[in-house]
C-alpha cells in the first residue's frame, strides 16, 4: 500500500512535468503575433524560430529513453525538467530572433523528457493493468490542461507582455524542479543491474518488427487525432461559416472526449482482456466520425448540437488508439522500453508535423476546398486498422 500511495505521487508528479512542457510545445503559438512585433520579423522568421523547439524534441527523444533505461530516473527527469526551466528562462530574456531560436531548442530538448518519463516511472511504479489507465490519465490531463492556460495565456497577453509570462512559467519550472528533485526516484526492485549500450539496446529495439508495426499504426491513428484537434479543425469549422467563438466550443468538445475517453478505454481493455479488440473499435469507429466530421453539413438550425456531438465522438473514439503505447510497453523489457517509448512517441509527433501539410498536396488547380485532400485523414487511419491485423494480442492475466 506504502508502495502504491508513493508511486501515486510520482505518476502525479510526472504528469506535471508533461503539462508543463506540453503548455510551453504550445505557448509560442499563442505569443507569435505578440513575438513578431517584438523582434520586427514576418511569419516565416517567427516559424523558423519556434520550429527550434520541435528539432529540440526530435533530436533527444531516443537518447532521453534510453538514459530512462540506463539510470535512476530521478536524474534522468530532473535533467529533463532543469533544461525545459533553463530553456525557457532564456525566452524570457530573449532580445533577438537567434537567441530567441536558441533557448527554443534547449526548451525542446528538456521537453523530450517527459512524455517518456512518464511512462517509464508508471511501468516501474504500477502493474502492466494500469499503464494504459494512467499513461492515458496523464495525456488526457495534458492536453485539457493546456487548454486552459492557453486560455488564461490569451487573457494576460493583454496586461503583460509575453516576456514576463515566460519569466512565470520559468519560475514553476523551477518549483517543480524542487519537488521532483526530493520526491521522484526509481523503485528498487526496478533498478536496472544489467548494462546495455545505445546500440544494442537499438538493436533489439529496431529489431522488433511488433513495435515497427505499432509505432507506425500509433502514428496514422493517434497523429490523426492530434493534427485534426490543433489544426485542420478550424479550416473545416471556417468552411462551414461557423463563427470563430463557436468552432473553439466544437474544438473543445474533441479535447473533452480525448479526456473522458482515454482512461474508459483503457479500463475497458483491462475489463475485456484484450488490447487489440479496443483498438479495432476504436480505429473503425474513429474513421467513421473522422469522416462524419470533415464531411457531415451543418445543418441550418439553431444550435450546432450535432456537430459537438460528432467532435466529442471523435476524440472519445480514437483516443483508444494511445493502447498502441501500451502494446509496446508490454513489448518491451525494463531495459528497453525507454528506447521503444521514444521512438512510437517520434512517430506520432513526427507524422501529426507531416500532416498538416501533406494534404495539401492533393490540391488541383480544378478544387481548392478542403473536400479535396483531406480524405487523407480518414484514410490514414484505415492504415493503421489495416496493421492492426498484423500485431499480437499482448495483454496478460499475469
Amino acid at each position: 500500500m506504502q508502495k502504491s500511495l508513493y508511486g501515486s505521487l510520482v505518476w502525479l508528479l510526472a504528469t506535471v512535468f508533461v503539462v508543463y512542457s506540453f503548455c510551453l510545445n504550445t505557448a509560442a503559438a499563442v505569443f507569435s503575433d505578440a513575438i513578431k512585433t517584438s523582434f520586427g520579423i514576418g511569419n516565416i522568421g517567427v516559424t523558423l524560430a519556434l520550429s527550434a523547439f520541435i528539432v529540440g524534441f526530435a533530436c533527444m527523444q531516443i537518447p532521453a529513453g534510453y538514459w530512462l533505461d540506463r539510470f535512476n530516473a530521478r536524474y534522468v527527469v530532473n535533467s529533463g525538467i532543469l533544461t525545459l526551466t533553463l530553456g525557457s528562462l532564456l525566452v524570457s530574456f530573449s532580445n533577438n530572433l537567434l537567441f530567441f531560436t536558441i533557448a527554443n531548442f534547449i526548451q525542446g530538448l528538456g521537453a523530450s523528457f517527459a512524455f517518456i518519463g512518464a511512462g517509464k516511472l508508471i511501468s516501474q511504479w504500477f502493474s502492466p493493468k494500469m499503464f494504459p489507465i494512467l499513461f492515458g490519465l496523464t495525456e488526457a490531463i495534458s492536453c485539457i490542461s493546456a487548454g486552459i492556460l492557453h486560455s488564461v495565456f490569451v487573457r494576460a497577453l493583454q496586461t503583460h507582455p509575453w516576456n514576463d509570462i515566460y519569466l512565470v512559467l520559468a519560475l514553476s519550472g523551477f518549483i517543480l524542479f524542487i519537488f521532483t528533485a526530493f520526491l521522484i526516484k526509481t523503485p528498487v526492485d526496478a533498478m536496472n543491474t544489467e548494462s546495455i549500450s545505445l546500440k544494442n539496446s537499438l538493436k533489439i529495439v529496431c529489431g522488433n518488427s511488433q513495435i515497427w508495426l505499432c509505432a507506425i499504426a500509433a502514428a496514422t491513428s493517434f497523429g490523426v487525432l492530434l493534427v485534426y484537434a490543433s489544426f485542420w479543425f478550424m479550416p473545416i469549422q471556417e468552411f462551414y461559416d461557423v463563427i470563430h467563438s463557436q468552432a473553439l466550443v466544437i474544438s473543445g468538445m474533441v479535447f473533452v472526449g480525448i479526456g473522458i475517453g482515454l482512461p474508459f478505454l483503457s479500463w475497458l481493455s483491462n475489463y475485456l482482456h484484450s488490447r487489440k479488440m479496443i483498438l479495432h473499435i476504436s480505429l473503425v469507429l474513429g474513421a467513421m466520425t473522422v469522416l462524419l466530421g470533415i464531411y457531415l453539413p451543418h445543418y441550418q438550425i439553431n444550435t450546432l448540437a450535432i456537430i459537438k456531438t460528432v467532435s466529442f465522438l471523435i476524440g472519445f473514439t480514437l483516443s483508444g488508439s494511445m493502447l498502441f503505447f501500451s502494446v509496446v510497453s508490454e513489448l518491451s523489457s525494463n531495459n528497453t522500453r525507454g528506447v521503444a517509448l521514444g521512438i512510437i512517441n517520434s512517430s506520432v509527433f513526427l507524422f501529426n508535423t507531416f500532416l498538416m501539410f501533406i494534404p495539401m498536396i492533393f490540391i488541383t488547380a480544378f478544387s481548392a476546398t478542403f473536400l479535396t485532400y483531406l480524405w487523407v485523414l480518414p484514410f490514414c487511419i484505415l492504415i493503421a486498422l489495416l496493421l492492426l491485423y498484423f500485431i499480437k494480442e499482448t495483454y496478460s492475466k499475469e
